[in-house]
């Protein structure tokens, strides 16, 4: 009897292992095609400028770039980008939109600056209407900053908006 019961526990066991070893595979592999895929996009949109899609349920403009400092001193920029909310319900800028800005190919790390209103960023706009928003970025050097807008929950990450700015 012990021994029976032994051996289902054991097959269970066993079974679960395998079923969780063919899930994280079958997740591994969807991860590299869809950086594959990631990768082609980012290569495909570099002809992308700052002006909006029509199709996009978000249209994002760059407008500026201002260098500044952050709160310990360190060289940041403004980034003021305005967005228009193009879905069907209400949202923000934080939870529709991924901006990254990039120096020398590395993405920057978001900067903490006195004299923007961070708050805008995740404060919610209807359909159809168009808000504002900055957000600080903190520089590694004088070299050129490239920012990239995409929807932030999207199936292709197609860049809606695209534009280069001179920092020195």
């Amino acid at each position: 009897m012990k021994k029976k019961v032994l051996a289902v526990v054991a097959s269970a066991a066993l079974a679960s292992c395998i079923a969780i070893t063919g899930c994280s595979g079958g997740s591994s592999s969807d991860a590299k095609a869809s950086s594959g895929s990631a990768e082609s996009s980012a290569s495909q949109a570099q002809p992308a400028s700052s002006a909006p899609q029509a199709e996009a349920k978000y249209a994002v403009n760059i407008d500026d770039c201002q260098v500044t400092t952050d709160y310990a001193g360190k060289p940041a920029i403004v980034v003021t980008y305005t967005w228009t909310n193009n879905s069907d319900k209400a949202t923000s800028f934080m939870v529709a939109v991924s901006a990254k800005v990039f120096q020398g190919g590395v993405q920057l790390d978001t900067g903490i600056v006195s004299d923007i209103d961070s708050q805008s960023s995740m404060s919610e706009i209807k359909p159809g209407a168009t808000a504002t928003v900055q957000q600080a970025y903190v520089l590694d050097d004088q070299t050129d900053v490239t920012v990239e807008c995409t929807e932030l929950i999207s199936l292709d990450d197609t860049v809606i908006a695209e534009k280069t700015f001179s920092v020195a």
